[in-house]
């Protein structure tokens, strides 16, 4: 199954954003997110605010990861949980479960960000053409 997406285009520069559907497997909660396809995040990053509306409690995971990257020179600190992520387009959907990294240290007014683990990994060819204004997502 290959999903192809247009870039969208944000201040003249070309961004790989497409919908998603987030389902909090623990309760059912769903919502549909904007999300930003990043090859340099290692992990999924969403603020934590997400994680509100799905109904998960964040103080009750005793986990906390480090990472960085979103601010300049400033490590921080984040929730990790597993959700439910689904891609959907044109008639075909492809369900899978994700790392997530939730946090209150990022802002508010970004979306949430799709890295390596939990995103990328879950796909055996994720590829940009940026040239052609397209980027595909191919499971086999």
């Amino acid at each position: 199954m290959k999903f192809k997406f247009p870039f969208q285009v944000t201040f003249g520069d070309k961004i790989p954003m497409l919908d998603i559907r987030v389902t909090n497997k623990d309760n059912g909660m769903t919502t549909n997110y904007r999300a930003m396809l990043d090859s340099g995040a290692f992990a999924n990053v969403f603020h934590a605010e997400i994680a509100k509306v799905l109904g998960i409690d964040l103080s009750a995971v005793k986990e906390t990861v480090p990472f960085g990257g979103v601010k300049k020179s400033r490590q921080m600190k984040g929730k990790p949980y597993i959700v439910e992520l689904m891609v959907m387009q044109k008639g075909k959907s492809h369900k899978l479960d994700s790392y997530i990294i939730f946090s209150d240290e990022i802002s508010n007014t970004g979306v949430p960000l799709l890295g390596r683990q939990g995103f990328f990994d879950q796909f055996n060819e994720v590829c940009f053409n940026y040239k052609a204004g397209k980027f595909y997502l191919e499971k086999a």
